[in-house]
Parts: C-alpha cells; sequence; structure tokens
C-alpha cells in the first residue's frame, strides 16, 4: 500500500509540473478572453445617474455653504 502512495503522489507531481508548463502557449480564443477582460476592467463603473446624482449633491453642497456664508455676513 505505500508504494502505491507513493507513486500516486509522484504521479499528482509530475502532471501539476506539466500543466503548469502548459500555460505559455495561448491560442486566439485565449487572447480574446484577455483582451475582454481587460476591456471590462478599464471600464468606468460610474454610470450616468450615478454622475448626475453626484452633480446634485454637490450643488446642494455649494448651496447650503453660499447660505452659511449669507447668514455669516447678516449678521455681522
Amino acid at each position: 500500500m505505500r508504494i502505491f502512495g507513493k507513486a500516486a503522489l509522484a504521479a499528482i507531481f509530475a502532471s501539476t509540473a506539466l500543466l503548469a508548463a502548459c500555460d505559455s502557449n495561448d491560442g486566439p480564443v485565449e487572447k480574446a478572453g484577455e483582451k475582454v477582460d481587460e476591456a471590462v476592467e478599464s471600464m468606468d463603473p460610474k454610470g450616468p445617474m450615478e454622475e448626475m446624482g453626484e452633480d446634485l449633491d454637490n450643488a446642494v453642497d455649494n448651496a447650503e455653504e453660499s447660505m452659511d456664508n449669507m447668514k455669516d455676513a447678516a449678521e455681522q
């Protein structure tokens, strides 16, 4: 039994080494998949609605700041 276990372990290590060596030859489908991955990663995650929401938030913040400035000027 011990010999079978050692042989199985050696076979697993050998097959792992062979599979690792096969990674260097990329075919056309692999290259196309990598290009799709790069395109997806480079996309801006913000959509137009999110940008509009941020613009509205900035406008509200500016209005509040202007109102505070007017209050301070009136108190002086």
